[in-house]
């Protein structure tokens, strides 16, 4: 890779060059490719992710293009994961993009995370979470949760047999979830929790492991 590219983040001590060498021979798994998906994906590019694998089964629509960065007006009826695909391996044509179309289930969740050495959610639902939940675990692989609406979100990484999972403080393991539409949320909100999940995984990529504290942050009221 070019490494002209990462100079500033290689700057920083907590990745340096080795840090970054581990970057670049990642693999992550990206499930959903909405506001949180998309934004965590661009960052990881950016970044020089080795290889991504984008997981998303749902159209554009006009309604997410307030916070939803990769897609424009004209991609609206087209599929997320064919546009997000093409936009990342422009952003960095160094990473190498996959794209599945198709909807996270236990029927698939197996092949799909084992592609991945982490997993990091960008859905909008409790069933997807579950499965992302239950199948790691089988696997034995970590992943970051990540969920936001209004002005706020939620952000914890998960290590099987280190922290705590989505079931030690009851996450609900059905349900579809609320529209954006009509719970509400802001660009803002999606931004700054993707910012802190894709800081999750790059650090689980490169061996610095999370305490896996269930991180909150309101950006409307943001406090120290």
């Amino acid at each position: 890779m070019k490494m002209d590219k990462y100079l500033s983040q290689m700057a920083v001590k907590e990745i340096f060059p080795d840090g970054q060498r581990r970057i670049e021979s990642a693999r992550a798994v990206v499930v959903g490719m909405g506001g949180t998906g998309s934004s965590i994906a661009e960052i990881l590019v950016r970044m020089g992710l080795g290889n991504i694998v984008i997981v998303d089964d749902d159209l554009i629509e006009t309604s997410n293009l307030n916070r939803q960065a990769l897609y424009r007006d004209s991609d609206v009826g087209l599929k997320k994961v064919d546009v997000a695909k093409v936009v990342l391996s422009q952003i960095n044509e160094e990473v190498k993009v996959n794209a599945i179309d198709e909807k996270l289930s236990f029927s698939n969740a197996q092949e799909i995370l084992s592609l991945g050495d982490v997993t990091i959610d960008g859905t909008d639902n409790y069933d997807a979470r579950n499965v992302i939940n239950t199948v790691s675990f089988k696997l034995r692989k970590p992943w970051v949760f990540s969920a936001v609406e209004g002005t706020y979100g939620y952000v914890k990484t998960i290590i099987p047999g280190v922290t705590s999972c989505l079931s030690c403080f009851g996450y609900p393991e059905r349900g579809g979830g609320v529209a954006c539409t009509i719970q509400g949320v802001i660009p803002t909100a999606v931004r700054a929790i993707s910012s802190i999940a894709a800081t999750l995984a790059i650090k689980l990529l490169i061996g610095n492991n999370s305490d896996g504290d269930l991180i909150f942050l309101d950006v409307w009221k943001p406090s120290l």
